[in-house]
């Protein structure tokens, strides 16, 4: 009787005190390593007085971990065990706070400062053509030149008497204010051209489109209609200077 009395004293003495939750994990089945767990994490709650509505979380490191905590907890002052999270990923770093940095990072996929001001030169460059009066496409500009070949429209292009900019699936189109109203071409354009300082078809279109206080506020291209060549390619020289 003696050694039964002392072997129960035993087993009572290597119980850890339930704590604060009430919870005896000798009782159940757990892994060592969960079992240390859970009862560290007794004996840090023991004589702490919890809130009525206070929540605590243990997430196991394993995958059949939870449904373990579920029979240790579950009895327990009628705790109400749930999951949460799910099981089978690595167990936290204890101290390790949760990053607060999205998955993707938006600012990544944001233009800078210099591909902003490309997408704006494109947006100006539209804006030009659409206030010039737009664009004809190849077929267009054969009807306007009498059936001339595409071959001779390319000449015209590569030698600077025909501008054309990129079009849809870009594809050439010509802006319509170099035309007449008889179809036939402005005069002058290819020594315009050859005086501007730029090789872009938009600059090009830039400069004749917009008042040049050169030519008294005048549009480039009107100055051409009215034949005064020389005025307008003085101005293309200088294009992109200050006026004095």
């Amino acid at each position: 009787m003696a050694n039964k009395m002392r072997a129960s004293a035993r087993r009572k003495a290597s119980r850890p005190e339930s704590g604060a939750l009430g919870i005896d994990p000798s009782g159940v089945e757990l892994p060592p390593l969960l079992r240390m767990a859970l009862v560290a994490t007794l004996k840090d709650l023991s004589g702490v007085e919890l809130p009525p509505d206070t929540r605590v979380a243990l997430i196991p490191a394993t995958p059949g971990g939870f449904e373990q905590i579920r029979i240790a907890i579950g009895p327990a002052r009628g705790a109400d065990v749930r999951e949460f999270a799910a099981v089978g990923t690595a167990a936290p770093v204890v101290g390790a706070r949760p990053s607060k940095a999205p998955a993707i990072n938006p600012s990544a996929f944001s233009p800078d400062a210099r591909s902003r001001a490309i997408l704006d030169g494109v947006r100006i460059a539209q804006q030009d053509l659409e206030d010039a009066g737009g664009a004809f496409d190849l077929e267009q500009v054969r009807t306007l030149l009498r059936g001339v070949s595409r071959q001779a429209i390319d000449r015209r292009v590569q030698e600077g008497s025909l501008l054309a900019v990129p079009g849809p699936s870009n594809h050439r189109s010509f802006p319509t204010l170099q035309f007449n109203r008889d179809g036939s071409l402005v005069s002058g354009l290819k020594a315009v051209l050859e005086a501007l300082p730029v090789e872009s078809p938009w600059a090009v279109l830039n400069f004749l489109v917009n008042p040049d206080p050169r030519l008294d506020g005048r549009k480039p291209i009107d100055v051409l209609r009215t034949g005064d060549v020389a005025q307008v390619v003085e101005a293309a020289r200088l294009y992109g200077e200050p006026a004095g």
